[in-house]
């Protein structure tokens, strides 16, 4: 398993890299291509998106976070930064390419996540297990 070393000043949570394109962010607006989950922690995630796919800065919209076999519905996501990924040769044009067709803009959004009930947090604690349970 693969952890992304911090000051542990600056994070309360461990957080944990996935592989591109095993864990996914959704807008209830189905029509929008899923966010791709770079890395997720008991605190947040971040995950990868086309720009011009109207992911919204902030907003009161709810979100669903889906691994292989588990997932985590009606989550609220704070925006704690958003970047464009200028760097074409990223693994992330490969895999995002294959989602549309002509040039792409590919940003990188971090979260934290708002209240979460006692169920949404005992699913992102599965869905982080999940992952965990997928490098052994």
């Amino acid at each position: 398993m693969t952890t992304i070393m911090t000051d542990h000043n600056m994070r309360k949570h461990t957080r944990y890299e996935i592989d591109l394109g095993s864990f996914a962010v959704f807008r209830e607006d189905s029509s929008v291509l899923p966010g791709l989950i770079v890395d997720i922690s008991k605190g947040g995630l971040a995950f990868f998106y086309h720009a011009d796919e109207n992911w919204p800065k902030d907003s009161s919209e709810r979100y669903c976070l889906f691994g292989e076999r588990c997932n985590v519905e009606d989550v609220s996501l704070i925006t704690t930064y958003d970047a464009e990924v200028c760097d074409t040769n990223h693994l992330i044009y490969l895999i995002l390419a294959k989602q549309k067709s002509g040039p792409i803009k590919i940003r990188r959004r971090g979260v934290t996540f708002g209240a979460l009930s006692k169920e949404q947090e005992e699913g992102l604690e599965a869905l982080i297990s999940e992952y965990q349970d997928a490098k052994k």
